[in-house]
C-alpha cells in the first residue's frame, strides 16, 4: 500500500541498530522518513511529523542519556502523534508513559514464538495467533497505566501493547535480518548478552535466515498496519484543517 504523503521521524540510538527490513518497506510505500540520532542534539518538534518510529539499541531504557528522549516520546504521545517503538523503543514508550522495565524470565536471543492475545486491535487482529519473531533482550516492559496488552511469549509476559489509538510498543523484532546481525558483535552490550545466554552468533544467524520469509511477512503486516493508522489520522487532521 502506498503512503506517499507521510513523513516519519525515526529515532536511532546507535548506528548498529537501523531500520533493517523496514527501510525497504518504507521506500516501496513512498514514505519519507528522517533518521534522528538520540542522546545528542535537540530533537525537532514531533508535531512536524506524521508519525514516529523508535528503534532498538543496547542502552537501558532508564539510561540518563535517554532522559530527554523519553520526555520527547511522552510529549509526542500526549499530542497524539502515532508512535511505533521496537525493543528498546517499546521499552522507552512504556517508561515514558509511566510503565517500567525489569528483568525478563530469561533472555530471548534469536527466533522464538509470540502468541497474540488481542482479539480486537487495528494492527494485531490480522496477525496469526502464534507467529515467529526475533528477540534480542533480557529485560521486558511492564505496561503503563491504561495500556492494552496485545501479545506475549513464554519468557516475556508482554511482547506488545497499545496505548491510546495509535501508539504501539513491541518487544520483538520483525525487521532484523542477518546483515544487521553481522554488525552487532562489535557492540559490547550485545556481545555480553549472547555470552550470558550461552548462544552462538552463527547459530542465531542461521536460525534467522531460516525464518526470514515469515519475518518479511510479519514486518510487512506490522508496518503497513501501523502506517494505515498514521494515514487515517493525517486524513482526519487534513479534513479538520479544511473545515476550519
Amino acid at each position: 500500500m502506498k503512503h506517499v504523503n507521510l513523513s516519519l521521524a525515526v529515532l536511532q540510538h546507535e548506528r548498529e541498530m537501523g531500520l533493517g527490513a523496514f527501510a525497504g518497506l518504507l521506500d516501496r510505500a513512498g514514505v519519507h522518513y528522517e533518521l534522528l540520532t538520540t542522546g545528542g542534539a535537540r530533537l525537532p518538534d514531533a508535531a512536524e511529523f506524521d508519525g514516529v518510529l523508535v528503534l532498538g539499541g543496547s542502552l537501558a531504557a532508564d539510561d540518563p542519556a535517554l532522559l530527554e528522549t523519553r520526555r520527547w516520546i511522552r510529549n509526542a504521545v500526549l499530542r497524539e502523534v502515532p508512535i511505533l517503538g521496537v525493543c528498546l523503543g517499546g521499552q522507552l514508550l512504556a517508561t515514558a508513559l509511566g510503565g517500567s522495565v525489569g528483568p525478563a524470565l530469561c533472555p530471548e536471543i534469536g527466533v522464538h514464538d509470540v502468541f497474540r492475545t488481542a482479539k480486537h486491535d487495528p494492527l494485531f487482529s490480522g496477525l496469526p495467533g502464534r507467529f515467529a519473531a526475533f528477540g534480542w533482550h533480557e529485560h521486558e516492559f511492564k505496561l503503563p497505566p491504561g495500556a492494552v496488552s496485545l501479545a506475549g511469549s513464554l519468557a516475556c509476559e508482554h511482547q506488545a501493547f497499545r496505548f491510546g489509538s495509535n501508539a504501539y510498543g513491541l518487544q520483538f523484532h520483525s525487521e532484523v535480518r542477518t546483515e544487521d546481525l553481522e554488525q552487532w558483535p562489535t557492540v559490547r552490550a550485545y556481545a555480553g548478552l549472547i555470552e550470558r545466554a550461552a548462544a552462538r552468533w552463527d547459530e542465531v544467524a542461521a536460525e534467522l535466515d531460516r525464518v526470514t520469509p515469515e519475518l518479511d511477512e510479519l514486518a510487512r503486516k506490522v508496518l503497513d498496519g501501523w502506517l494505515g493508522l498514521v494515514t487515517d489520522r493525517g486524513a482526519v487532521g487534513e479534513r479538520l484543517r479544511v473545515a476550519a
